[in-house]
C-alpha cells in the first residue's frame, strides 16, 4: 500500500522542502522591498533640512535568502558639505556601491574563512541554484571588512583606555610563515598573540575547558610588534604593578621582549616547542628524555636543575646532535628561570595559583589560521592580511551587534504572524494545486553528476525513492 500512496503522490519532502522554500522566498523579497522603502519614507521625514533630495535611485540587494530585491531609495545632497548620500544606506550600514545584504556578506565572510573564494563561490552557487556573487566579489568584501576591523584596533592602540581589572593576563605570541604572490619575497611572518584571563568549562560540570574572554591581535610588522600588541592589551585592560602579566612562546627573541612592555610580566618557553626541540635531538623514547622532562617537572625557579641534566645529557651525543644541543643550552642559559613552569614562579611570588592550567593556546590557534592560509595557497599582502584579521575577530568571538526596532517596522508594513500566515498558505496552495509541481525546477538536479560533485544524482535518485550507494 506505502509503494501505492508514493506513487499516487508522486514526490518526496526534499521536493515539498525545496517548492515552499521557493515561493516563500519570493514572499520575503516582497516584505525585504516595502521595509526598506518605508525605512526611506520614515528618513525623508525625520532628516535635517540640510539634506536636500536629488532623485530616487533603483537599486538591487542580493539577499541571503538568493533572492535579488529591487527597491527604490532617495538620493540627497548635504548643503553643508556639499557631499551626495543615499541616507537609507547610512542608516543601515549597506556599503557604499555594494549591492550585497549585510546578512548575505556574514556568509560570505564565514564560507571565505574555511575555504577558497572560488570554493565559497560555488557553495553558494549550488545552494541557490544561481550565482549571488563571484569570487571576486568575495574576495573584495574580505579587504574591505578586513581593513575596517583593522582600522578599529588601530583607534583603539592609538588612545587605549582599558578598564578592565585582572589578577593576571595571560599573552601567548608565535609566528606564522606564508607564501606569498607576485612580491620580491617568497613569503612573510605573521606575527600573532592570543590574549586571554585563564579558563572555564566549556560546560558546566565538563572537564573539557575554554579561554575566558580570549581576544587575538595579529600584525605583519615584526619590529613594531610589542610596541602596538602592548598598546592593544592596555586597550582592554587596566594594568598596574600589581597585574601579572604572563608571556608564552617559543625561544624567538621578538617574543621575550615583551616583558619590557609591561611593569610586572614574566616569560615562560613554550612546552610544547622545548619538549619538540628535546625529542629533535635525543630521539623521542630516549633514556635521555625521560630524565629531561622529568627534570622541567620537579625543578625549582630558577631552572638549574633542568639545565644540569641538559649539560649531562649533551656527553653523550656526538656530531650535529651535539652542536644543536650546545646551541639550545647557550641559548636557554640566558633565560634559565623561563624553562619554569610559571605556577612554580608565581607561588615563589606568593600569588594563588588554583584553577592555573598549563599555557599552549598559540599553537592551536596557529593550527586554525594556517589551515586558511597556508597549504598550496599563496597571497597578497593586502589580502592576507585582510583574511588574517577576519580570522582574528572570528576566533576571538567578537561580533558588531546592533538593535533595531524591527518587529515595529515588520507591522508598519503588514508582514505580521497573520500575514505571514496568509503567506505560507498562499505558497502551500500554489506547490499543491499546481499539476506536476513536483516536476518544478531544482536546479542542482540538472547541473550534472561531474559539475555538482554528484548532488545531482543524489537528488535523483531520492527523487527515485532510494538513495544512491
Amino acid at each position: 500500500m506505502i509503494d501505492l500512496l508514493r506513487e499516487e503522490i508522486g514526490t518526496s519532502l526534499q521536493d515539498i522542502e525545496l517548492k515552499i522554500f521557493m515561493e516563500l522566498r519570493k514572499v520575503f523579497g516582497e516584505a525585504l522591498k516595502r521595509v526598506l522603502e518605508h525605512l526611506d519614507d520614515m528618513i525623508l521625514s525625520l532628516r535635517e533640512s540640510r539634506f536636500k533630495v536629488r532623485e530616487m535611485v533603483e537599486t538591487n540587494l542580493e539577499t541571503l535568502l538568493g533572492v535579488a530585491v529591487r527597491f527604490k531609495r532617495r538620493h540627497y545632497k548635504d548643503s553643508v558639505t556639499g557631499r551626495c548620500v543615499y541616507l537609507l544606506d547610512e542608516v543601515l550600514g549597506i556599503g557604499k556601491g555594494s549591492q550585497v545584504s549585510p546578512a548575505l556578506t556574514d556568509l560570505m565572510l564565514h564560507l571565505a574563512t574555511v575555504m577558497s573564494y572560488r570554493d565559497a563561490e560555488d557553495s553558494l552557487k549550488q545552494f541557490y541554484g544561481h550565482r549571488p556573487v563571484s569570487h571576486e566579489t568575495i574576495r573584495q568584501a574580505i579587504i574591505k571588512i578586513g581593513k575596517s576591523l583593522e582600522d578599529i584596533n588601530e583607534d583603539a592602540i592609538a588612545n587605549p583606555k582599558g578598564k578592565r581589572k585582572v589578577d593576571i593576563v595571560f599573552i601567548e605570541a608565535d609566528g606564522l610563515y606564508v607564501s606569498l604572490q607576485r612580491e620580491k619575497k617568497r613569503n612573510t611572518e605573521e606575527f600573532n598573540a592570543v590574549i586571554y584571563e585563564g579558563w572555564e568549562p566549556r560546560t558546566p560540570g565538563s572537564k573539557d575547558f575554554k579561554l575566558v574572554n580570549p581576544r587575538l591581535y595579529r600584525t605583519h610588522q615584526g619590529q613594531e610588534f610589542w610596541e602596538k600588541a602592548s598598546r592593544y592589551v592596555y586597550s582592554i585592560y587596566d594594568i598596574d604593578d600589581n597585574t601579572i602579566v604572563v608571556i608564552n612562546g617559543d625561544r624567538a627573541k621578538w617574543i621575550r621582549q615583551g616583558i619590557n612592555y609591561f611593569p610586572n610580566a614574566i616569560y615562560q618557553v613554550d612546552r610544547f616547542h622545548l619538549k619538540r626541540d628535546l625529542r629533535s635531538i635525543f630521539g623521542k623514547n630516549s633514556k635521555a628524555i625521560a630524565k629531561l622532562f622529568a627534570a622541567l617537572d620537579s625543578d625549582d625557579t630558577t631552572g638549574a636543575t633542568f639545565l644540569g641534566e641538559l649539560a649531562k645529557a649533551k656527553s653523550g651525543l656526538r656530531g650535529e646532535k651535539a652542536k644543536e644541543c650546545q646551541k639550545l643550552l647557550k641559548d636557554l642559559a640566558t633565560i634559565a628561570e623561563s624553562t619554569v613552569d610559571y605556577r612554580k614562579r608565581l607561588e615563589a611570588l606568593n600569588r594563588p595559583t588554583k584553577g592555573l592550567r598549563g599555557l599552549g593556546a598559540a599553537e592551536g590557534n596557529m593550527a586554525r589560521y594556517a589551515k586558511r592560509v597556508k597549504g598550496k595557497r599563496s597571497w597578497r599582502p593586502k589580502g592576507l592580511a585582510a583574511m588574517m584579521e577576519i580570522l582574528s575577530w572570528k576566533y576571538s568571538e567578537r561580533q558588531i551587534v546592533s538593535t533595531t526596532r524591527v518587529n515595529e517596522m515588520l507591522e508598519h508594513v503588514q508582514f505580521t504572524p497573520k500575514a505571514i500566515k496568509r503567506a505560507a498558505t498562499k505558497a502551500i496552495n500554489k506547490v499543491v494545486g499546481v499539476n506536476n509541481t513536483w516536476n518544478a525546477t531544482v536546479p542542482i538536479k540538472n547541473s550534472g553528476r561531474i559539475y555538482s560533485g554528484g548532488m545531482s544524482n543524489f537528488i535523483n535518485n531520492l527523487n527515485k525513492g532510494g538513495i544512491p550507494i
